[in-house]
């Protein structure tokens, strides 16, 4: 998908876009929503959180757990963030 493209899916959302071009350079990060707003992007964890939960409904982050119930945010396998 074009990179305008996943920003018109998220809303024009320019911390959207931030975390999505992050997980693009990184395809194997993963972390939880506190952890994306202090480390990725330094925005504010609540934002990050609805943003990356906006993210996840579109089917452009996929969310999953650890053994400790922990949230985790990574982008899905099937090439939702490629130039292709």
């Amino acid at each position: 998908m074009r990179a305008s493209t996943v920003l018109e899916r998220a809303e024009n959302s320019p911390l959207a876009f931030e975390i999505l071009a992050y997980f693009r350079r990184n395809p194997k990060a993963k972390d939880s929503a506190e952890g994306v707003a202090r480390w990725w992007v330094g925005g504010n964890p609540v934002e990050v959180r609805r943003v990356l939960e906006r993210l996840v409904e579109l089917n452009l982050v996929g969310k999953r757990s650890n053994a400790c119930c922990d949230l985790y945010f990574a982008t899905n396998n099937d090439g939702m963030i490629s130039d292709n």
